[in-house]
């Protein structure tokens, strides 16, 4: 666990860049958590840091946005056809990064119990 946790903190010190929830979910699936992106939002939600937005987009809560772990980064696209609209996307900053790996390694176990169930209950309204 100590191992993972260092080869983590070296990740993110080497990168002063705010990364992807999916790329943070990776990182964590590296050290053992079985979460993806769509569950490590969830937990997100689940714990106060995003909440969807109609649409489906996962905005940050003003709580993380001051804890200074989440930040939103919002684009404007130009289609084919000269039509603007803004994008959003949620990003996990350095700070943010250590932040929730330390939570979600608290709950490793339980999260990956969880899942464990998931695949038995879909596996068994698979049969």
């Amino acid at each position: 666990a100590q191992k993972c946790k260092v080869l983590f903190a070296d990740a993110v010190s080497a990168s002063s860049d705010c990364i992807l929830v999916k790329e943070l979910a990776v990182m964590l699936k590296q050290c053992g958590v079985n979460i993806g992106q769509d569950r490590l939002f969830d937990w997100l939600r689940g714990n106060g840091y995003v909440y969807r937005q109609p649409g489906g987009r996962n905005i940050p809560t003003q709580r993380s946005v001051e804890l200074g772990v989440l930040e939103l980064k919002k684009q404007a696209v130009v289609n084919a056809y000269g039509k603007v609209s803004v994008t959003c996307t949620t990003k996990v900053t350095p700070k943010g990064q250590m932040y929730f790996f330390e939570k979600v390694m608290l709950q490793k176990d339980k999260i990956n119990a969880m899942e464990a169930e998931k695949k038995a209950a879909a596996k068994k309204g698979a049969n």
